[in-house]
């Protein structure tokens, strides 16, 4: 389908773990990372500006100069926002993104991207609840990688329904010029553990 590269290169690990020690505050429970997912990135279908609205008026949230993550900004158009939890941070990021698609001929899928990161935060726990939100089964095989998974799925009614992990590359093609394609990713890198919400855009 692609070849999904992780958006956690060292150097963002190293600017918000820079950022967060400068002003970590006592240990305190640490509010769960998929409901700030969902309160972010779902709630408003990943759309870059209505996650703003949301982080900005949420109080707590430093924005992040796109120019300290250098050459390792994980996507154009970045926007990003940290919030110190105990001896940890959350994070938030929103973008835009390209991937290639295998067997198209050197076509990339454009996409846009709305994503929660946090330290420490329970991985698995956070995918036991994207999978349940998506009600997918298993990851597609060409995003399974040992970093992270993606769950596909498709917006019926304004319902994510899961779609077929196994789906050729001209099936979705199809799916994705309906516009209802969505994929969510979540995994862990460097001790972050992130879930992204993406939108595919056709061409």
């Amino acid at each position: 389908m692609f070849a999904f590269r992780s958006p956690l290169k060292t150097g963002v690990l190293t600017a918000c773990a820079a950022t967060c020690l400068a002003v970590a505050a006592p240990a305190a429970a640490q509010d769960p990372t998929f409901e700030t997912f969902r309160d972010i990135c779902i709630a408003g279908d990943g759309d870059a500006a209505k996650a703003a609205s949301v982080v900005e008026g949420d109080g707590g949230w430093m924005t992040l100069d796109p120019a300290m993550f250098g050459a390792d900004a994980p996507f154009e158009n970045l926007k990003a926002w940290m919030k110190p939890e105990g001896a940890g941070f959350n994070l938030v990021m929103t973008g835009d993104m390209s991937e290639p698609m295998d067997g198209m001929g050197g076509m990339e899928m454009n996409m846009t991207v709305c994503a929660v990161g946090a330290q420490p935060a329970d991985a698995a726990a956070l995918e036991a609840e994207i999978k349940r939100f998506t009600g997918a089964q298993a990851p597609a095989p060409d995003m399974d990688t040992p970093e992270f998974r993606g769950y596909v799925v498709a917006l019926e009614g304004g319902r994510p329904v899961p779609v077929d992990p196994n789906i050729t590359t001209e099936g979705l093609g199809a799916r994705l010029m309906t516009g209802e394609l969505r994929i969510l990713m979540v995994g862990e890198q460097g001790g972050v553990a992130m879930a992204m919400y993406m939108e595919p855009k056709a061409q």
